[in-house]
């Protein structure tokens, strides 16, 4: 005998089709905060609990629904600022690293499996030798496989989490304006007097599609201003931390 909340279409999808591997209910409200965190408050109240941080993915994890690389690959899609980030993330997620690691390691099993079965019957010792060099040609081909695949890990790293990219150099040298003219927006205050910036200002911008967290720092010089000698400090620390550094 309840207040109606809102009219909202329910999808019972039954495992193990489904996201998780579990039963799944979705429930479909209108757009808007009120019928959204009403139907949630209702739900809560009829046993339902808030799923944790990562919970759904966990779970098809667990369930095996997703390997480890298509479950972190989940996270980088939702962190994604741009749309490279977002791509490679997606390709992750449809397999394309899991089959390459997946097959490294059938061909290494299958060597394995040759080594044992060598140990177990010394007899066929004329077999022996062809193996041991043909073993020896396949373990060098998927140790290179293995070295091209993580030399691609950095780039993927700085394509899923940008780069931080620090603007340095002496006072009015137009360290701000530069931030400005790359953000297209008047984010730092520019003015003719040295040492305006105290504070290390952080911004991000879209390049090419890599992500830049750039920090706008203090001019780097000798001062007696306790504040600005603050700020000078905050950009040498800002400089440790950046990958790349515009001077």
């Amino acid at each position: 005998g309840g207040m109606k909340v809102d009219e909202a279409l329910i999808c019972f999808m039954r495992a193990p089709h489904t996201y998780t591997g579990d039963d799944v209910v979705e429930i479909n409200c209108h757009g808007g905060m009120m019928p959204v965190s009403k139907t949630l408050e209702l739900t809560l109240t009829a046993g339902a609990r808030l799923a944790e941080a990562g919970e759904f993915t966990k779970k098809a994890f667990v369930n095996g629904r997703l390997d480890l690389a298509q479950a972190e690959a989940v996270i980088q899609i939702i962190r994604a600022k741009t749309q490279t980030a977002m791509q490679l993330g997606v390709s992750q997620l449809t397999g394309r690293l899991s089959r390459e690691v997946k097959e490294i390691r059938t061909i290494l099993l299958a060597l394995l499996a040759h080594i044992e079965a060598s140990i177990d019957y010394p007899e066929h010792h004329d077999v022996e030798d062809v193996a041991r060099s043909e073993i020896k040609q396949k373990a060098a081909c998927m140790l290179q496989k293995t070295d091209e695949l993580l030399a691609t890990a950095d780039n993927g790293r700085i394509l899923r989490e940008g780069l931080r990219t620090a603007i340095v150099g002496l006072p009015n040298v137009g360290k701000s304006s530069l931030l400005n003219a790359l953000l297209r927006q008047q984010r730092a205050i520019v003015t003719a007097v040295p040492g305006t910036t105290r504070d290390v200002l952080e911004d991000s911008i879209n390049l090419g599609g890599v992500a830049l967290t750039i920090l706008d720092t203090a001019g780097i010089r000798d001062t007696d201003d306790e504040v600005e000698k603050i700020g000078v400090e905050r950009s040498k620390e800002g400089l440790q931390q950046a990958e790349l550094i515009l001077f």
